[in-house]
């Protein structure tokens, strides 16, 4: 018998998608599968939905929780199977993706965690591109570096540091990942194993705020704090940019250099902000990176790119976003 995977559905007023994400997770017809949709008591017809698939979920429910976060929570703890991820109520899985995960755990034995990239699709249809494996484990413990749909993780981390950080409305994942990062091995694969819808009532599309920045100050704090590593935390404080943890991770066993991890940080952050037209805070933060991180900011092309475009007008960035996007459509 291959390993038992478990999927954790959380839903909430998504009717008018569930059936499709239900169909791609029962559809995979793989012979040791454990579903669970935990449904926050939603008032359309998602509860109709889940009862016609309900010979093929192994346990469901539908009664109030405190958001997201809580609801996964609610699986994870009676989450039986040795590889499991949650797949929200808009996304799907591409098909043989299970089957696909085991091959890879098995290629790995050693990982806690197999990632891999999605399509998104809806709105746009384009692909997530994987990150260079340069410094990548330095990575793994700065900043989230996967597509939660097509990140696979052992019940070994769930059982060992714990489940997820229900204060964190938007980052309970990178938190998660974070972690598992400061103490595994993570193996990052090219496959593609789900689909991410793009939609204008999807949390991540509709709701960004600086409530995202503000959780991933608090966690790479939580993560200097837990790596003893005093310097960086100096640096992060004259950017503003460290939050006093209430706690710190467990104690590792991996060595990591906090120099290019606090760089790696920033880099990500600076990517994020970016994209949401905060000029101010981009500029300040560039220009920290380029007096302390100059060889590191001129070989990040990414970094130059987009400081350049600070000098562009809206009209021609505009331009750009749609010849970007047609361009992923077309891959």
């Amino acid at each position: 018998m291959p390993p038992k995977i478990t999927i954790i559905t959380p839903s909430y007023n998504q009717g008018q998608f569930i059936e499709e994400t239900i169909l791609s997770v029962i559809g995979q017809d793989y012979p040791n599968l454990e579903y669970i949709i935990i449904d926050g008591g939603s008032t359309d017809d998602t509860v109709d939905i889940i009862k016609k698939y309900e010979k093929h979920i192994t346990y469901w429910v539908s009664e109030k929780d405190t958001g997201q976060s809580n609801a996964i929570n609610k699986g994870l703890k009676i989450a039986s199977g040795d590889i499991i991820n949650w797949l929200n109520s808009d996304d799907v899985l591409m098909p043989g993706s299970l089957a696909l995960i085991v091959q890879k755990f098995n290629e790995h034995p050693d990982a806690i965690m197999v990632h891999g990239r999605i399509q998104y699709f809806g709105a746009s249809n384009y692909y997530s591109r994987n990150l260079s494996k340069k410094d990548i484990e330095t990575r793994y413990a700065a900043h989230i570096c996967m597509p939660q749909p097509a990140c696979f993780f052992k019940k070994k981390l769930i059982d060992e540091q714990g489940l997820l950080d229900e204060t964190l409305h938007f980052s309970m994942d990178t938190d998660l990942y974070v972690r598992a990062g400061l103490h595994y091995s993570i193996v990052q694969v090219d496959d593609i194993f789900a689909k991410f819808r793009l939609h204008n009532s999807s949390k991540s599309v509709s709701v960004f705020n600086k409530t995202f920045l503000a959780d991933n100050k608090l966690i790479f704090s939580r993560v200097l704090h837990t790596l003893s590593a005093f310097n960086e935390i100096s640096e992060l404080k004259k950017l503003n940019l460290f939050v006093e943890p209430e706690y710190a991770y467990n104690k590792t066993g991996k060595t990591f250099d906090t120099h290019k991890l606090l760089f790696y940080f920033l880099e990500h952050r600076l990517l994020t902000i970016h994209s949401h037209g905060d000029k101010k805070t981009f500029k300040t933060i560039f220009s920290y990176l380029f007096r302390k991180y100059n060889v590191e900011t001129f070989s990040s092309n990414k970094l130059l790119l987009y400081r350049f475009s600070l000098f562009l007008p809206s009209s021609f960035l505009h331009a750009l976003a749609r010849l970007r996007y047609r361009s992923k459509a077309g891959n």
